[in-house]
C-alpha cells in the first residue's frame, strides 16, 4: 500500500508565513539596534573630545560596517 505524501508539502506552505514574519521582525530588530548603537557611539565620541565633523564621519564607517546589503554584495563579488 504506497503512502500518502501529500501532506508534507502542504506543512511546509503553512510554515512560510510564520517564518517570513519572523525574519521580517528580526531584521528590523537588528536595524533599530543598529541605529542606536551607532547614535550611542557618535555621542559618546563627540563628548570624549572628538570633533563633529570626525565623529560622524566614523560613526559613518561605523553603520556601514552592518550593513547587510553591503555585506552580501561584497560576498557575491568574490
Amino acid at each position: 500500500m504506497a503512502r500518502d505524501r501529500t501532506g508534507l508539502p502542504v506543512a511546509f506552505m503553512a510554515a512560510i508565513p510564520v517564518v517570513a514574519i519572523r525574519l521580517g521582525l528580526g531584521f528590523l530588530r537588528f536595524q533599530s539596534r543598529r541605529k542606536a548603537g551607532v547614535q550611542r557611539f557618535r555621542a559618546t565620541l563627540v563628548r570624549s573630545g572628538m570633533p563633529q565633523d570626525q565623529a560622524t564621519r566614523l560613526a559613518q564607517s561605523y553603520y556601514d560596517a552592518g550593513s547587510l546589503r553591503k555585506m552580501l554584495r561584497a560576498r557575491r563579488a568574490t
